[in-house]
């Protein structure tokens, strides 16, 4: 069964030779495992995106996605599943996979819907990465995401396989409800948003989630659980790129900040 590729031809160019110049010819290799990326569309998110599909092991196969729900409510704690078998890209279909997750729900209208797990593929296709899709919207606890790590950890155990958590960081503005700042907003928002990067990086994703749970970090559930499972694997973290989409509209009043982490 395919995911189509919904956000095609709007959230990013969908002919390969646009694509290309987004995604770039990832040829490069390193040794970064894990990351928390953003999800915005590719004019936003593609730079700090490639920045992380630059630095992954040569060896890599697979990628896990794990999102945050935009459009679907979903059970505090429950991860999101789908039976799909292909998905859609820009460089062809790519295989998926159902990753073994005790007490997920299968749920294709969820998978089907989320551009926070679509951003990734134009990168996993030119990648020729096999991908599974995971969605979490909320923890009953913050201690809930060393559980879920625990869950997540196995499934990385063939060296073969790399994890993204799905998140732009600080939505600010009137249309996000979140404006606590009368001054300088832009550079606050980049510093809050680095405090709760740096806990994260420090593979303290329980903390970051009860210090930022509340806030306007759409997918600090996915981030504390990536962060957790770099710790159990004794990765060793650092922020990446950033950027917000002010960078590009000008709009300091009303933006998406976006912060990437990553573990090696």
């Amino acid at each position: 069964m395919l995911r189509k590729a919904r956000f095609r031809g709007s959230w990013y160019p969908y002919d390969k030779t646009s694509n290309e110049k987004i995604t770039g010819p990832l040829s490069s290799s390193g040794d970064m495992k894990i990351a928390v990326l953003p999800h915005a569309g590719l004019i936003f998110s593609g730079n700090i995106i490639r920045g992380f599909f630059e630095r992954i092991p040569d060896n890599t196969e697979n990628l896990i996605i794990i999102s945050p729900s935009h459009y679907f409510r979903i059970p505090r704690g429950r991860i999101i599943v789908s039976d799909f078998t292909e998905a859609e890209t820009p460089f062809g279909t790519i295989p998926v996979t159902t990753p073994d997750i005790p007490g997920s729900i299968m749920n294709n209208d969820v998978i089907a819907a989320e551009h926070g797990l679509e951003m990734f593929l134009p990168f996993a296709g030119k990648k020729a990465l096999s991908v599974s899709f995971c969605v979490i919207n909320a923890l009953n606890k913050p201690e809930e995401s060393k559980d879920l790590a625990r869950i997540f950890q196995p499934l990385l155990r063939d060296g073969r396989t790399i994890f993204i958590a799905s998140s732009d960081f600080t939505h600010y503005g009137k249309r996000f409800d979140y404006t606590p700042y009368s001054e300088n907003a832009r550079e606050k928002t980049i510093r809050h948003d680095r405090e709760c990067a740096m806990l994260l990086s420090g593979g303290n994703g329980s903390l970051a989630y009860e210090k930022y749970g509340d806030s306007t970090i759409c997918g600090i559930a996915a981030a504390a659980i990536a962060a957790e499972t770099a710790a159990l694997e004794n990765l060793s973290g650092c922020l990446g790129e950033s950027s917000t989409s002010c960078d590009i509209t000008g709009d300091e009043d009303d933006f998406v900040s976006y912060q990437s982490v990553m573990w090696r």
